[in-house]
């Protein structure tokens, strides 16, 4: 029995049974390996839902992003006020006369009268200038002192000017409507009046004046008048 047992104990080839600390061993790595596959199955799905999910910095290019309000403009959803729509050109636009245009001189009628013909010793006459737009639109006409001349005559002798003595001239352009008149009305004091308004020593004698309105270039034909 003895020779026998120690026969098979030494007979070569026979399987061993592995020890506590080998078993130990293996499901250490074997826990590992199962601890990888796990990880790598989470991160290969992962990968598959970020392939098949937009880019979050990507947006669509039928749906405007966001923008920026520039300083002083409303922001987005603020209501208000309508405003009319800007007109839009016309591709051939016509020649207009624009708004606040002179009126053309030769459109421009100055006439001259008095609020008397004969007036007695002691009263003085009233000058008037009317201005007419003889046209057939609306336009401006300066008005102003720097344009208006009121002359007073006997003959050859120039016995007034209202602009001998004047100061402080100034240009009005006044908009008239066609066929529309302005009239300005001049107190004459029966006075003589030199340029750069020098001294004058005599006044006009009784007799047949003759008044004259001009305005710019263009003159009024002559009103008489006589002083008593």
């Amino acid at each position: 029995m003895d020779g026998k047992g120690t026969e098979q104990l030494q007979r070569p080839g026979a399987p061993r049974r592995p020890s506590p600390a080998v078993y130990r061993r293996r499901r250490l790595v074997a826990g590992v390996l199962a601890v990888l596959v796990l990880v790598g199955l989470i991160l290969a799905v992962t990968s598959v839902v970020r392939a098949l999910s937009p880019d979050e910095q990507s947006v669509p290019a039928t749906v405007p992003g966001p923008t920026q309000s520039p300083a002083g403009s409303v922001p987005a959803g603020t209501p208000v006020a309508a405003e009319p729509a800007p007109a839009t050109p016309s591709a051939t636009p016509t020649a207009a006369k624009p708004a606040g245009s002179a009126c053309p001189a030769d459109k421009v009628k100055v006439s001259a009268s008095t609020d008397a013909v004969v007036y007695p010793a002691g009263s003085s006459p009233l000058l008037t200038m009317t201005v007419t737009n003889t046209s057939d639109t609306a336009c401006e006409i300066n008005v102003g002192t720097t344009q208006m001349e009121f002359i007073v005559a006997s003959g050859s002798d120039r016995i007034f000017s209202s602009m001998d003595c004047q100061d402080g001239a100034q240009d009005y352009a006044k908009k008239v409507e066609p066929g529309a008149s302005e009239t300005a009305n001049f107190p004459w004091e029966r006075n003589r009046s030199a340029p750069g308004c020098a001294a004058v020593a005599s006044n006009p004698n009784p007799g047949y004046y003759i008044f004259t309105a001009r305005l710019g270039q263009t003159s009024s034909e002559n009103a008489v008048f006589q002083l008593e």
